[in-house]
């Protein structure tokens, strides 16, 4: 999913962008960022429901879950401008998904492992659907790719209407 928009300098980490600037230039900076980004965000959405089928859920992983305070505090904070980059990312996601009626989720990444023991099978079992499906989708398949699958796993387990539940 491509949420940046290039043509726009420093809109891959708009808030990084925007600390140096003055607080009213750069809060203009980050909301025209944001309305970029939501535009690129329904985009794929479109294009993943066109290209391979109504989703029937969206399940994005989450850092510490905490909300973040208001932007000048942000922009006064060095890691606080990474954990509202992660955020403002996540957030076009979701609200793309709202905006498409696509119900959402959020997890902790921390409360996977957890949450994984509600999958049917053993451990092993869904490490090895976890692997056979990472064979299918391909490269890459780092961490991040394989926590997100299992996000979207839980999901779709989660979900009543879903035949065969559990099972990707």
């Amino acid at each position: 999913m491509e949420l940046c928009d290039f043509s726009i300098k420093g809109s891959k980490q708009p808030f990084h962008e925007a600390e140096p600037m003055p607080f009213e230039e750069g809060s203009r900076f980050i909301s025209r960022c944001g309305r970029a980004t939501a535009a690129l965000a329904d985009i794929a959405i479109a294009q993943i429901q066109t290209e391979v089928s109504a989703l029937s859920s969206c399940c994005v992983l989450t850092a510490s879950g905490r909300t973040l305070p208001d932007l000048r505090t942000i922009l006064a904070s060095h890691a606080l401008i990474h954990a509202a980059e992660g955020e403002f990312y996540r957030d076009a996601i979701v609200d793309a998904c709202t905006r498409s009626k696509i119900p959402t989720e959020r997890m902790r990444e921390r409360d996977i492992d957890a949450a994984a023991d509600r999958l049917p099978g053993s451990d092993a079992l869904r490490r090895q659907r976890l692997a056979a499906f990472g064979k299918q989708v391909g490269t890459p398949w780092r961490q991040d790719e394989k926590l997100s699958a299992l996000a979207a796993w839980l999901a779709l387990a989660s979900r009543p209407s879903q035949k065969n539940r559990g099972i990707p």
